[in-house]
């Protein structure tokens, strides 16, 4: 019997070690690799989810120059739970002109994520609110992301260049040292000591001989542009009259390129159109508000931004333009000055035909604004109108902007125009001192 329960002790105590001692590595990691999340992860990592490609459109709607850095991911895989997005800028919003991707409000862009990187989701589910952590993918291939249309907010609209035409003779070079005034604001224009006047030797030569009716046509507000002006100027013919704004930074430049390509050049004068203020035409607009001092400062200002012009052209002073009190001080100054002037018509009251006569101002009125609607249309119907008002009054103005599409439908009409026997003049050659008759109209 005692051999017996020893025996039995002993199995007891080999049954107990047996059971109490720890499994074999490799065989401890079996089961648990079967049902392991990583395991899981790693599938979905192999293929790319649903929404890869709704993640890669994000990423195209970023800002140009935004590309990720070499080497990482630049499309991320996902799993059904946490959809994800690749952000370009970490830490900006998405562009203004590129609406966001669907996804985007619900799972916005961590901020901080590094430029360049890859949102990866977390292996298991990622609560909502939660920002998936970031994790490079270079070794992954990137998921081939769909064709998204371009944006029509930012695509650049440049003005088509029109076909370079073969330029006028060169204008004699401005300024004339004789009729330049230096003054604390700049060169001002002045009646030179021999008598010799700048409307005179700045203007373009003209045959005032020819008897044909004649047409000219006034592009304003240049200067502004870089391609509007360029296109003007190296586009049109020498024929055509420019008129260039004082704000430009590159007047004197200008001015120099377009009476080398023999246009006649004036210059804009902002007066007080009568939207005034809730259309402001600059800091140095004329207005009926201030006295005449504070009126010839601003005048004098635009003038002496810049040389070679033969005269002023209002700029929207549809409201100023009907003050003869305003008025008659600042073209006594025009006057004095050497300058004609050309009123653009853009309203029917303006008193500056009669306080012209008044002074004995060499001026003119323009007969029609071309392109009040900047169709080819309308801007066609405008130019036969015209041509009809230059054959019955035997002369005519017309007034445009720097438009694409105004240019394009200038430079045909001049060629036209010549082709049926209308000459093409530059403006100083319609201005005038205006009649009794002329002022009272």
């Amino acid at each position: 019997m005692l051999l017996l329960g020893f025996l039995v002790l002993v199995a007891g105590v080999a049954v107990w070690l047996t059971l109490s001692s720890p499994l074999p590595p490799d065989k401890a990691g079996g089961p648990a690799e079967t049902g392991s999340p990583a395991a899981g992860y790693k599938t979905e990592k192999d293929s790319p989810a649903p929404d890869a490609a709704g993640a890669a459109d994000t990423a195209d709607a970023a800002p140009d120059g935004a590309a990720p850095a070499p080497g990482t991911a630049t499309a991320p895989q996902t799993d059904a739970a946490a959809p994800v997005e690749v952000p370009v800028h970490s830490v900006e919003a998405p562009s203004r002109t590129s609406p966001p991707h669907k996804d985007d409000a619900q799972n916005p862009a961590p901020a901080e994520h590094s430029e360049g990187t890859t949102a990866i989701p977390s292996p298991s589910p990622t609560p909502p609110g939660i920002a998936p952590q970031p994790e490079t993918t270079a070794a992954d291939p990137p998921a081939k992301p769909e064709p998204s249309p371009p944006s029509k907010a930012t695509t650049a609209i440049v003005p088509k260049k029109l076909p370079r035409v073969a330029p006028d003779a060169p204008l004699v070079p401005s300024p004339d040292p004789a009729l330049v005034q230096m003054t604390s604001l700049g060169p001002l224009p002045r009646v030179g000591d021999d008598g010799r006047l700048p409307r005179q030797v700045y203007a373009k030569p003209f045959n005032t001989a020819d008897r044909r009716p004649r047409v000219a046509i006034v592009v304003t507000g240049l200067g502004l542009s870089a391609a509007a002006t360029e296109s003007a100027i190296q586009g049109l013919s020498g024929s055509v009259t420019l008129a260039f704004a004082p704000y430009s930074p590159r007047l004197d430049e200008w001015i120099r390129l377009a009476r080398a390509a023999g246009h006649e050049v004036l210059i804009n004068v902002p007066m007080e159109p009568t939207n005034y203020p809730a259309y402001d035409p600059g800091p140095q607009t004329l207005l009926t508000t201030l006295n005449a001092q504070g009126n010839l400062d601003r005048l004098f200002w635009s003038l002496s931004r810049g040389t070679g012009y033969v005269g002023v052209l209002d700029f929207f002073g549809s409201q100023f333009t009907t003050s003869a009190d305003h008025m008659t001080p600042v073209l006594n100054a025009i006057k004095q000055r050497g300058l004609l002037f050309i009123d653009s018509n853009s309203s029917p009251r303006s008193v500056s035909a009669a306080v012209a006569a008044r002074l004995n101002l060499i001026s003119a009125k323009a007969t029609l604004t071309l392109d009040e609607r900047a169709s080819r249309t309308e801007i066609d119907r405008k130019f036969a109108e015209l041509e009809q008002r230059a054959k019955r009054e035997g002369q005519a103005i017309g007034i445009a902007s720097p438009y694409p599409v105004s240019l394009e439908r200038i430079a045909n009409w001049v060629r036209q125009l010549e082709a049926r026997g209308t000459a093409i003049a530059p403006v100083s050659a319609l201005a005038q001192t205006p009649a009794p008759s002329q002022a009272s109209q």
